[in-house]
Parts: structure tokens; C-alpha cells; sequence
């Protein structure tokens, strides 16, 4: 809760213009029937959200377009900060990163995206050393990405989303992504689930705003 709250304190300096274009250029559904004309697109709200916070939170059930999502917040960040930004994806299990990986790199050539982006588990993230009971990356030594996607996130439990918390650099942008009703931690706690649970605080970025008007 700690790390949370300081993270909420900053909004990082951007480019209005630049974000409202890219915005409108990554999530343009000119023919789309199923999209009430006054619904808002919640896939660019979210994006959006993730590029002025340094903490975003993405929630649903299966096919609502989660990793569709995640893969337009690491083009319209790569297209604000270029190429040379170092992405992090993670994942509870091997197995959850492998389907990461995947969805991203099915998305690279027609997003821009970095290429051959590579998926790994949060413990490999966090340099888990075998007969060690500290890993590599920790509060005194923070990971080296400036942005971090944890797919599976109601997966990881209360003791290792601190330990990934205490590694991230207060400057990375940091996006948990999952379904709070699926998949629950083997360990104690119900992280995503109390995130998404909790009562919205706190001040969203002017910049945030004006550009999800637009919508």
C-alpha cells in the first residue's frame, strides 16, 4: 500500500497532442456496428490511463481484450519515448507468459512494437538465485525497465507483488493486468481482486482527462 500511494503522488510531463493522436490512430473503429456512437472506448481509456499514471490496473473476463489492449499501451508508449524503451512482461507461471509473449508478438509489425519482445515468470523477472532468500532486483537494486506488464496479476500473491513493488523504479510505468474472478493465488492473498475492490482515489492527470474527452 505504501509503494502504491507514493507512485499515485506524480504524473509524468507528456505531450497532449501527441498522445490524442496516437490514441486516435491505434484505437480507430470507424466501421464498428457493436460501438454505440456516445460509448466510450474503453480500450483507449485505459491506454490512456496507463500513459499519464504510473500505475494502471486492467481488469476483465476472458475475451474482453486484455492483452489487445496491453499491446496498444506498449505501441503508444514506444511511439511517445521510441524504441530504446526498455519493455518488461511478466506472468505468475511459465505458461501464462508464454500466452504474453505470444499476443504481444502477433501484434509487433502492425503495432510498431519493439521486436521479438520476450515474456519471462515474475520469480525469473525479479532474479530469483537458487539457495537464496533475496532476489537480485529488490528495493536497493530496482529492475531496469521503464515499463513493466504483469499479465495473470490475480495469480501472484500478497508477499510477491510486494517484492515486485519494492524492485519497481518509481519513474517505470508499471500496468497489472487480469480477472479478479479467476485464476486466485496459491498463497495468501487476493491482490488484483482488492485493487479493483477498492474505492478510486486520488487526483487523475489533467492531461488524462482532456485527451479521454475527446473520445
Amino acid at each position: 500500500r505504501r509503494v502504491l500511494a507514493e507512485r499515485t503522488a506524480t504524473f509524468p510531463d507528456l505531450d497532449e497532442e501527441r498522445i490524442a493522436a496516437t490514441l486516435d490512430e491505434l484505437f480507430h473503429h470507424p466501421d464498428d456496428p457493436t460501438r454505440p456512437a456516445s460509448a466510450p472506448d474503453r480500450q483507449r481509456v485505459a491506454a490512456a490511463l496507463a500513459a499519464t499514471r504510473p500505475t494502471a490496473v486492467i481488469d476483465g473476463g476472458p475475451g474482453t481484450g486484455k492483452t489487445h489492449t496491453v499491446a496498444r499501451i506498449l505501441a503508444l508508449l514506444t511511439r511517445l519515448y521510441g524504441h530504446e524503451l526498455r519493455i518488461g512482461l511478466a506472468a505468475p507461471t511459465g505458461k501464462a507468459a508464454a500466452r504474453l509473449q505470444e499476443s504481444v508478438r502477433e501484434q509487433e509489425t502492425e503495432l510498431g512494437l519493439p521486436p521479438n519482445l520476450t515474456a519471462m515468470t515474475v520469480h525469473r523477472m525479479l532474479g530469483w538465485q537458487r539457495g537464496r532468500t533475496r532476489f537480485r532486483y529488490h528495493a536497493g537494486n530496482h529492475l531496469p525497465y521503464d515499463v513493466i506488464v504483469v499479465d495473470e496479476t490475480s495469480m501472484v500473491s500478497l508477499t510477491m507483488m510486494c517484492r515486485l513493488l519494492e524492485a519497481v523504479r518509481p519513474d517505470t510505468r508499471l500496468v497489472l493486468v487480469g480477472d479478479p474472478d479467476q485464476l486466485a493465488s496459491v498463497d495468501a492473498g487476493a491482490v488484483l481482486a482488492d485493487l479493483v475492490g477498492r474505492p478510486v482515489g486520488g487526483a487523475l492527470d489533467p492531461v488524462f482527462e482532456r485527451v479521454v474527452a475527446r473520445d
